[in-house]
């Protein structure tokens, strides 16, 4: 008979965030469509909730760098994987157009793709004049950092749109003899102001001379932009500009066969971004979501929790009978877990938690479930280690772990991630504390205290973030809270 809570001790589901487990990611990691498609080359935009796995594929193929090169292929990151985002400087001292934004994206990725094109030595005559001059101009450091780069090419565009009265400047333009890509010097004196917009780099052209540097060299480079929500965190307008203006450089860059961007977007930015029209939409067709259900949620734990040898000598499987068998999988849950967590009327064990972890429009990601299943464990080892009764038979966990470990996925979903994305709704979500799980806009006007007009427009501010749900039951308009923010505001079930 194995020692249940050895067991326990010896398991582990894993991380939260992707970024915390970079060592593991590849035991972890489910080999979905998703992933084999963009691996594959075939998807350059990736939309997903928080949460949902765009990361982890982000940093797989980072981490993959070495077999990509033996298929031709380059990876260069855009963005820092951890720590501060490499665009900070940019909230304080944004762009003047949504245009000059995509000068600067266009300058800091032929930046990161002449540096890659340097750095792997594939410098022929058409690389090593790009290069060169880029040098000269003081736009490429020896060994420079993203930051540097991204810097550099904001001070090259900023001397463009906001010109000192008296000043040098440096930059790149192209032979007009030779076609290549040559550095130039000239000094400006009491320079009017251009048009917003108006820069003078033959970008196009440049982006052009680096890609046929690397069809030369018959070599692909990637470029991984990532963490589009921490960068411009809170600042609509900024992530507004910011976003559109890579996808308009997004749709350029197509032309260009040997460079290709590959960008992660949560799917509300995405959609946030393009309300009111955005032409350009039409034309991103190399794109891949990532959606969970309930099934591929329970094959992404049933693979986590067989990637723990002590779970297999407990359960007498082995991971390729698990892996190979959904019918199996599902039967790990009825055997190591209670029947139902509410009696009654009540789903499945593995169904309520897929739906307490669901947000308003409907969608799990598996960042709560991971952090619900380790939660339950941690509560399940402490209950064990007291000297409380082992849960019957084969089952691992007490009915009585599960509403609890909600609580504190609860909080740090609403705390980390609702909270720290919206701000400016904090207070409105925080008067509701205590009070029931479905509102009127009558009952909230009263709560917050507003007139009607202010009322709703707040109200569809918290759809649109993910906090409501909005109902129509025969014409009565109701806003409802998910489960996953229920237990951090402390609110009572039904409706006021």
């Amino acid at each position: 008979m194995h020692d249940k809570l050895s067991v326990l001790k010896s398991i582990r589901f894993g991380e939260r965030i992707a970024e915390d487990e970079l060592n593991d990611l590849e035991k972890y990691f489910v080999a979905t469509d998703q992933w084999n498609r963009v691996y594959n080359g075939e998807a350059d935009v990736v939309y997903g909730s928080k949460g949902a796995g765009k990361s982890a594929i982000y940093a797989l193929v980072d981490r993959r760098q070495n077999e990509l090169f033996d298929r031709g292929i380059l990876v260069r990151s855009a963005e820092n994987v951890r720590g501060n985002t490499v665009f900070s400087d940019l909230v304080a001292d944004p762009p003047p157009s949504e245009r000059v934004f995509v000068d600067l994206w266009k300058l800091y990725f032929l930046l990161l793709t002449a540096s890659t094109i340097r750095d792997f030595g594939l410098e022929n005559d058409e690389g090593k004049a790009l290069i060169k001059a880029l040098e000269q101009a003081e736009l490429l450091p020896q060994k420079g950092t993203l930051s540097q780069y991204f810097k550099a090419a904001r001070k090259q565009i900023w001397a463009y749109i906001f010109p000192d009265v008296e000043s040098v400047e440096h930059t790149v333009a192209l032979d007009p003899s030779s076609g290549h890509a040559i550095y130039t010097r000239k000094s400006n004196f009491t320079r009017s102001t251009p048009e917003a917009g108006a820069v003078e780099l033959p970008l196009d052209d440049l982006i052009a001379k680096a890609n046929e540097a690397l069809r030369a060299s018959n070599t692909v480079i990637w470029i991984l932009f990532d963490r589009l929500d921490v960068a411009f965190n809170d600042n609509v307008e900024l992530e507004r500009n910011a976003l559109r203006a890579i996808f308009r450089m997004y749709n350029d860059f197509k032309g260009y066969d040997f460079i290709s961007l590959k960008i992660f977007v949560r799917d509300d930015i995405w959609r946030r971004i393009t309300e009111g029209g955005f032409a350009e939409a039409s034309h991103i067709t190399k794109t891949v979501s990532i959606d969970w259900d309930h099934d591929s949620l329970l094959n992404l734990f049933a693979l986590r929790l067989m990637n723990n040898n002590a779970m297999g000598k407990y359960l007498n499987l082995d991971f390729e009978q698990v892996a190979e068998d959904f019918d199996v999988q599902r039967s790990i849950t009825e055997r190591i877990f209670p029947d139902q967590v509410e009696t009654g009327n009540n789903p499945a064990t593995f169904r309520w938690m897929v739906n307490r972890i669901q947000d308003s429009t409907g969608k799990s990601a598996p960042r709560e479930l991971i952090h619900l299943l380790e939660t339950i464990r941690q509560l399940q080892v402490a209950r064990l280690e007291r000297g409380e009764d082992e849960p019957d038979g084969e089952q691992l966990f007490d009915r009585t772990v599960f509403k609890a470990a909600l609580r504190s996925v609860s909080k740090v979903r609403y705390e980390q991630t609702f909270v720290a994305e919206n701000p400016t709704l904090r207070d409105y979500s925080e008067a509701l504390k205590g009070q029931k799980a479905e509102q009127t806009l009558s009952t909230l006007r009263s709560i917050w205290s507003r007139e009607q007009p202010d009322t709703l427009e707040i109200a569809e501010r918290l759809v649109s973030s993910g906090f409501f749900e909005r109902r129509d039951n025969q014409g009565e308009i109701t806003y409802w809270v998910p489960f996953v923010y229920r237990d951090a505001l402390e609110l009572v079930q039904g409706k006021a």
